[in-house]
């Protein structure tokens, strides 16, 4: 992933952008950025060009905002045999959700605003009942996007709740930084 940030940043770099990815969350393609335009929609096509895939940003209040609305939503009824996994998807392009989402055979939706859907992903488990099973995880969170997609229109990208927490606290971390750097400078 490293090797992906330094070639997608040098992307960046040579379409005079000062637009650049400072950490990343595993391999998720869940990244921090620091962006210095003021107008989303110009980060969003200078990402969505270096990395050659449709991105989506959301600035650190909102994705805090957005995963604190999901945290305390309230998960399906327990079903033996399946977990449900928090997640949020995100709309990148097309049209945004205006409608409610009915559940399909892999999750149900909640709205959250209309680029953002809150998700419940219905995981299987192993008849150890705590451990995810693999093979039956039907395209996994790009299955739910699909199902956003086919749903509503547009493209939408989907991540698993603790994923985007996880960017949350890298996102936080560099900015703890930048402003004890600022400070020092002061």
């Amino acid at each position: 992933m490293q090797d992906c940030v330094k070639a997608t940043n040098q992307k960046l770099v040579l379409l005079r952008s000062r637009t650049k990815i400072t950490d990343f969350h595993h391999a998720t393609g869940n990244f921090v950025v620091q962006a210095f335009n003021n107008n989303r929609m110009s980060v969003v096509d200078e990402l969505s060009l270096a990395l050659g895939t449709p991105c989506v940003v959301i600035a650190l209040d909102d994705l805090a905002r957005y995963a604190a609305i999901a945290r305390k939503a309230t998960s399906p009824p327990i079903e033996p045999g399946f977990n449900w996994t928090a997640g949020i998807a995100f709309w990148a392009n097309g049209k945004p959700c205006i409608i409610t989402l009915k559940p399909t055979p892999h999750a149900t939706f909640f709205p959250i605003d209309k680029h953002t859907v809150g998700v419940f992903k219905r995981d299987q488990l192993t008849d150890r009942k705590e451990i995810l099973y693999r093979e039956a995880h039907v395209g996994g969170w790009s299955g739910i996007s699909a199902d956003i997609g086919k749903v509503v229109g547009g493209t939408w990208t989907a991540r698993a709740l603790d994923k985007i927490e996880g960017i949350l606290v890298k996102a936080r971390n560099y900015d703890q930084k930048q402003a004890a750097q600022q400070s020092n400078l002061a």
